[in-house]
Formats: C-alpha cells, structure tokens, sequence
C-alpha cells in the first residue's frame, strides 16, 4: 500500500491522496485557479507531508 500524501495551501485548501501525482496536480490547479500563481512540481512536493 502506498504512504498517503498531504498538502495544505495557506488559505486551508487541502488534499490528500496516496497518488503523488494526482496531489501535485490538484494543487497545481487550485493555485492556479485560486490564486493566479503558478507551481512546480517541486513547490508541491515541498510542502507535501506523510500522513
């Protein structure tokens, strides 16, 4: 079984996922659409925690 994944925006916008990808990628679109700013994929694997 995959570990899950956790990412939280400064807003309180949350996700958790056991699928890096499909975490970076919801991220990645609620920054973009949320606050107008852009994000690697190494900004999100950053402030991603295990949980």
């Amino acid at each position: 079984m995959s570990e899950m994944q956790q990412a939280t925006c400064s807003c309180g916008f949350s996700v958790t996922s056991e699928n890096e990808d499909e975490l970076v990628m919801i991220i990645q679109n609620h920054a973009h659409d949320t606050h107008g700013k852009e994000m690697t994929v190494a900004d999100v694997k950053a402030m991603a925690k295990q949980v």
